[in-house]
């Protein structure tokens, strides 16, 4: 069996944890499956990382018949001197790293115009207002209800999902009405940026160009998928 590629990905539970996903030939045929999940109990560092993997892998997996690696851009993984790209090629020497095509798109993305950008973080103010008070979400609630919304709640938006961001823009755009309403009944200066006519264009726009966006991510991913379709598929986006 000769590994084609791993993935490692961060979920951060109780106690963080690398999740890793291997590609390989069997039998004349590809195969790609979810090798492991290790705990990290200590740091997400490349010793940690390289650490856990050394052990999972001893006496199963001959770790010199790696022939390729793909990681984010986390410098735990990428790192120069000691990333784990690196001690990964020190034990397999003919091993090729990429960069995830998924990680590329969703950090050219984050170059927004800072005419458009500003529209966002106006959004993201609007929700946190909202969402960080659990009594300020009861009473959008009831003022989406009195006013016959079909959704009731925001999506709070983070950083570490990417998704998120057209999500949160998307709730914002569809609950305008009740949002403006709330704004000035709690005296805020937001909403006065409903009464701009430019203002609601660009979310508009934003709005469209983040649900193309989430499209584009959500069909780079799955199982099976190659860098020359994953190429191409950017390629067309970007036509």
């Amino acid at each position: 069996m000769v590994c084609d590629s791993v993935w490692w990905d961060y979920r951060y539970w109780k106690q963080s944890c690398a999740a890793s996903f291997v590609r390989y030939l069997y039998e004349e045929d590809i195969h790609e499956d979810i090798l492991c999940t290790l705990f990290l109990p200590k740091n997400t560092t490349a010793s940690e990382l390289s650490k856990s993997l050394n052990e999972y892998f001893t006496g199963k997996l001959n770790l010199s018949s790696f022939v390729g690696v793909c990681t984010d851009g986390a410098a735990a993984m990428i790192g120069s001197l000691s990333g784990l790209t690196v001690w990964i090629k020190e034990v397999a020497p003919e091993c090729e790293s990429t960069h995830c095509v998924i990680h590329w798109e969703m950090l050219a993305s984050r170059k927004i115009s800072p005419e458009v950008h500003c529209v966002f973080y106006d959004i993201l103010k609007m929700i946190t207002l909202i969402k960080t008070h659990t009594f300020k979400t009861r009473l959008f609630k009831h003022l989406c209800e009195k006013m016959d919304a079909k959704h009731k709640y925001f999506f709070l938006h983070t950083e570490v999902r990417w998704l998120s961001r057209g999500k949160s823009l998307n709730r914002a755009f569809k609950l305008r009405q009740p949002l403006k309403r709330f704004l000035l009944q709690t005296n805020s200066d937001l909403s006065n940026k409903f009464s701009d006519e430019k203002w609601v264009l660009k979310l508009v726009y934003l709005c469209d160009i983040f649900n193309q966006l989430n499209e584009l991510n959500l069909s780079l991913q799955g199982k099976m998928t190659t860098s020359f379709t994953l190429a191409d598929k950017v390629a067309a986006f970007k036509d």
